[in-house]
């Protein structure tokens, strides 16, 4: 199965709002889907004055969920929830989430998760770690997580205003891997 990630445009922002608006996403991405608000919330990732890069996930020629990610320290709230919970704001963030519900439980996290590192290391040569924050609930999400590598680093309630992040929330880190260890992973995963 051909999983790639393709940049979001605005032509896809009609479906990541029907994807967060579904009962299995709006769980625990909880932010509004209706047009204005996802134009509001992602239309600065493609004008570029967000420095979030958003991509849809596509399996075989079909879109399927959406990804993003950033410097931690280019969101000075999120660095400072980092550092509060980690002792300092290194690393890249990622956020993930399958929209199509038939597809979830299948091992498509896991490998989304894991084959979306291994390009975050590529686009961010020089960060070492990945930083993840999953609700404690969300049993599924920090499964696939462990599942392509991350480590639970941290567990209680984070510093955030993020309606997504309210709750009990674990923190999860992914150090780089050296080179012969990403290329082994890639290729069991193709």
């Amino acid at each position: 199965m051909a999983l790639a990630f393709e940049p979001l445009a605005a032509g896809d922002l009609p479906l990541l709002g029907r994807w967060l608006a579904r009962p299995h996403v709006q769980r625990w991405w909880r932010e509004p889907s209706d047009p204005a608000a996802v134009e509001a919330a992602y239309g600065p990732l493609l004008d570029g004055t967000d420095p979030t890069e958003g991509y849809v996930v596509v399996l075989d020629g079909r879109p399927v969920g959406f990804v993003q990610r950033y410097r931690v320290d280019a969101h000075p709230g999120w660095a400072a929830t980092v550092s509060a919970a980690l002792g300092d704001p290194r690393g890249v963030g990622i956020d993930y989430l399958i929209g199509e519900e038939d597809l979830v439980g299948q091992g498509l996290g896991r490998r989304m998760i894991a084959r979306f590192s291994d390009d975050c290391w590529s686009r961010y040569p020089d960060d070492d770690r990945i930083v993840v924050a999953v609700q404690q609930g969300n049993v599924a999400s920090w499964r696939a997580l462990e599942a392509a590598g991350f480590g639970r680093v941290w567990d209680g309630r984070l510093a955030t205003s993020e309606p997504s992040d309210e709750g009990p929330a674990y923190l999860y880190v992914l150090d780089r891997p050296p080179p012969a260890a990403r290329a082994a992973r890639a290729a069991r995963d193709d």
